[in-house]
């Protein structure tokens, strides 16, 4: 999902509609409290024993190095409410609940965007790795023209003297390795 949106994924939950993933593995109610990015004090997660812990930290312990900043008042109130409405014993309870929301809220922002994709361009974006393979693919839908192979060297030397900057391609999803580390290799094979 990070290959396509550059957005943070709060930002993009505000355009959800709220009858999708999320809402298949929680009531309405818990669902709508879950609608947005939860607070996770990762700092103070330093331990296997934090996980024991049977409150929610204090808000000072939601510092967090990566923004250099707390978090606000109503997120803190916002993790202390879904505390109290899943009825969490410990701070593993948190931990598991804000990882399963986590997911299940960037399963329904990918979802989305497969949609708005589909209706767009008709495509679908899970066939493509990356934003530049889906403009890509676009592109060469929208202009119909089948590409030619290039054969002529002096045509390649002059696109390869052309490139400029650092790794830039369109991958694909699928390669196959003869590799002594892995379980299939074959020895007669390159």
């Amino acid at each position: 999902m990070e290959a396509f949106e550059n957005d943070v994924a709060g930002d993009l939950l505000i355009s959800l509609v709220p009858e999708h993933i999320l809402a298949k593995h929680f009531g309405k109610k818990e669902g709508e409290l879950l609608r947005r990015k939860g607070v996770y004090a990762y700092e103070y997660m330093s331990s296997f024993k934090k996980f024991e812990e049977t409150s929610l930290p204090p808000q000072e312990a939601f510092y967090t190095v990566l923004e250099e900043q707390h978090i606000s008042n109503e997120d803190y109130s916002h993790a202390m409410k879904v505390w109290e409405t899943f009825k969490l014993h410990t701070l593993g309870d948190y931990h598991d609940l804000y990882v399963k929301s986590d997911v299940l809220l960037l399963a329904d922002v990918f979802e989305n965007f497969r949609n708005l994709c589909m209706k767009n361009y008709e495509m679908d974006c899970s066939h493509v790795m990356t934003s530049p393979g889906q403009a890509w693919q676009a592109c060469l839908k929208m202009i119909k023209i089948q590409l030619e192979l290039l054969t002529d060297p002096y045509m390649h030397l002059f696109i390869e003297r052309g490139i400029r900057g650092g790794i830039s391609m369109i991958s694909h999803r699928w390669a196959e390795a003869n590799n002594k580390y892995l379980p299939h290799y074959d020895p007669s094979k390159p």
